[in-house]
């Protein structure tokens, strides 16, 4: 049987209705790994589903891997199906550090798809679908996706069992795809880590366990609540606190698609001095919402500074300066006029002067 064979006949046995996975041991077969995976990648992320359908089918000229709105994951033959064939062909045998490299693009390919898929118990593709539709939506999930499964590919492959059937794979290394999108995120996420005090990482697995529909309301909830921001706005103004902030990092990340033509060193110095300029539009932007809902501050009593105190004890004790008399009136028949406003009122009572005047 030719490779092509092979590989055609995996997919068929592993979409039939024949098909059942052996879940004791780790896969010993490329229909064994493709069923696993999505198990796998489950375990690794903490994640509640994947909307994966347990059909995998060959993607289309140019295209490594699609995580389809129908559950469908597509994988290109040449690439990524082709290179996990081999991984059983001599199972336990070191490979060439070339043939090693290859074998992790295309399971780092996988889990990143399968990233795709993960999302909390009740998440839709529909919604998630609508939610990618918009502004910055897709550098986000992408960036993300694969900042993840880079960081955490070595733990899938052990969940999988393939450094006994390719030794040496968690040693080699190979280079991240998206890279005018995966710098930003890493800078976002890093910078929310902080602000609210957790470990350097955690907000990224956070965002890798939603779907589009739920990963830009998570990133505002956290940057708002390590904020002063809920002890200040009022609630019926919070909606649009929030809708401010993730309008501002929504525009921010919905540039960085700009950067995908550009060549990758070059892409990825772009997008990481994008992701600075998205931070710091971040803390702009809950500054100004802070200072307009401060309360206003008391104005306190005034002391006696240092500067002040000699000269009040040096004049204590003296009488204060008084007026200096007033001179006689020269016409004192003018005193018995009463003031303008005063004889205004009084005409007013009296019935003498229209207000209408």
């Amino acid at each position: 049987m030719t490779a092509t064979d092979e590989v055609t006949a995996a997919l068929h046995l592993l979409n039939s209705a024949r098909y059942v996975d052996r879940s004791a041991g780790p896969p010993d077969s490329l229909p064994a790994l493709l069923a696993a995976h999505a198990r796998a990648a489950i375990q690794v992320s903490g994640a509640d589903q994947t909307a994966w359908n347990g059909h995998v089918i060959e993607a289309g000229e140019g295209i490594l891997g699609v995580a389809h709105w129908d559950g469908t994951l597509q994988l290109d033959r040449e690439c990524i199906l082709d290179p996990l064939r081999e991984l059983y062909e001599s199972p336990g045998v070191r490979q060439p550090d070339e043939a090693l490299i290859r074998c992790r693009e295309a399971l780092v390919t996988v889990l990143h798809e399968q990233s795709h898929f993960l999302g909390p118990a009740g998440a839709t593709q529909d919604a998630a679908r609508a939610a990618f539709r918009l502004p910055g939506a897709r550098p986000l999930e992408e960036g993300v996706a694969e900042a993840w499964a880079q960081d955490h590919l070595n733990e899938y492959l052990d969940r999988l069992g393939i450094e006994e059937v390719a030794p040496g794979i968690s040693q080699v290394r190979s280079a991240p795809s998206y890279q005018a999108f995966v710098p930003a995120v890493r800078v976002l996420t890093t910078d929310l880590d902080r602000r609210a005090g957790l470990p350097r990482g955690e907000t990224l697995r956070a965002l890798n366990r939603q779907t589009a529909e739920g990963q830009w309301p998570l990133i505002v909830d956290s940057a708002y609540r390590s904020s002063r921001l809920p002890d200040l706005v009022p609630a019926d103004r919070e909606p649009a606190v929030r809708l401010r902030l993730e309008t501002t990092l929504r525009n921010s990340f919905d540039s960085l698609a700009q950067f995908e033509t550009e060549p990758r060193d070059l892409a990825a110095t772009k997008s990481l001095a994008a992701g600075y300029r998205s931070v710091h539009r971040l803390t702009e932007e809950i500054a100004t919402a802070e200072a307009i809902f401060e309360p206003p501050q008391p104005l306190s009593p005034t002391r006696p500074t240092a500067e002040t105190l000699p000269l009040r004890k040096a004049l204590s004790g003296l009488a204060p300066p008084t007026a200096p008399a007033q001179p006689a009136p020269a016409h004192p028949a003018a005193r018995a006029v009463t003031g303008p406003h005063r004889a205004y009122s009084a005409a007013v009572r009296q019935g003498v002067v229209s207000r209408s005047g």
